[in-house]
């Protein structure tokens, strides 16, 4: 695997594991922050992915995640579900900086970790078939 992805995954790793360790350790649940964590990580999972498949044009600066997935469409395999899982994560980048802009409650965030998660299996897995 690229040195650049393997940096990549291994933030969206540490950010996944921020957020799991606040779900469970930290009360009161600090949700934005853990929703924020989870956005961080499947943002940066799909950047590993850019970077492993070498998309045109450098790494996009932006934070919508199905911005950055419509990147590397034609490239890799992409299910409908993590678009999906991008349009529920993205706002967690920007709008949980401002106090009460989003009404979260605990099953928010255990959804949020959830689909990081799935997003950071499914890009180590593309970025391991790069190296094939």
């Amino acid at each position: 695997m690229d040195n650049a992805a393997r940096e990549w995954l291994d933030f969206a790793q540490t950010d996944l594991d921020v957020a799991r360790h606040l779900l469970e350790t930290y009360r009161p649940q600090p949700l934005e922050i853990i929703c924020y964590h989870c956005q961080q990580a499947a943002e940066k999972a799909i950047k590993a992915v850019i970077v492993a498949h070498g998309a045109q044009g450098g790494m996009p600066k932006l934070h919508d995640l199905s911005f950055l997935l419509n990147q590397i469409k034609n490239m890799v395999e992409i299910d409908e579900k993590y678009y999906d899982y991008a349009d529920e994560l993205t706002p967690y980048g920007v709008a949980v900086r401002y106090p009460s802009e989003l009404g979260l409650e605990e099953r928010h965030a255990k959804a949020a970790l959830e689909h990081a998660g799935e997003l950071l299996d499914w890009a180590k897995k593309n970025c391991e078939t790069e190296d094939s």
